[in-house]
């Protein structure tokens, strides 16, 4: 999976690099926080409260029209949860927290609800794929023994943000949800789907 999982990267960025022919282009690097949690469909209370971690990703935006553009990134983040129940305290079982690295792969078509003005910014949703592939520890450590973190796994990426164009410039900040459809990690008997939340400032330059 290693071999598959580095071939994946190596196609990504060369599609980045190979989308720097579009108009209207600019390269960019975002930088924030993101908040992540577990869910399974049993509704069962195993790592459901949320871990925060730093998120990072280099991307380009491109094929830029009126009221519409596509953004791709190739990035670094953190997908875990935890649960602490003081009442369990002393036994063992009081704390748990799950957490690994992935490499996160996303293509965005943006929509902008309202274009950039003089004296005010562009406003966009977006929404498209996503996939995470796993840089970190495969196990869990804690006593959720047997439960491991998928070598991938993907879903739908949305976002609601804006930005501001500065001469050569672009300024951004951006809201995101994933929505998983495949599960982050799993047992024999149960699968975990993340939560996960993100907000992002954008820093970008035309090319």
């Amino acid at each position: 999976m290693k071999h598959f999982s580095i071939k994946k990267v190596l196609y990504y960025v060369l599609f980045l690099l190979s989308s720097t022919t579009a108009k209207a282009q600019f390269i960019k690097i975002d930088n924030g926080i993101l908040f992540s949690s577990f869910r399974n469909e049993l509704k069962l209370d195993i790592l459901t409260q949320s871990n925060t971690s730093y998120a990072t990703a280099l991307g380009i935006d491109y094929l830029q029209k009126k009221h519409f553009y596509l953004s791709s990134q190739i990035g670094y983040l953190q997908v875990g949860g935890h649960e602490q129940d003081d009442t369990l305290l002393g036994t063992g079982f009081s704390h748990a927290c799950e957490q690994t690295s992935f490499i996160h792969l996303n293509t965005q078509f943006r929509y902008l609800i309202t274009t950039e003005k003089p004296f005010s910014p562009s406003v966009f949703v977006s929404l498209g794929p996503f996939a995470n592939i796993l840089s970190g520890k495969k196990e869990f450590k804690s006593f959720y023994q047997g439960y491991n973190f998928q070598n991938l796994y993907g879903g739908l990426k949305a976002e609601l943000g804006i930005t501001k164009d500065l001469h050569s410039v672009r300024l951004g900040l951006v809201g995101s949800y994933m929505y998983n459809l495949s599960p982050t990690a799993k047992s024999s008997a149960l699968e975990l789907t993340s939560q996960s939340y993100s907000i992002m400032f954008t820093l970008g330059y035309r090319i």
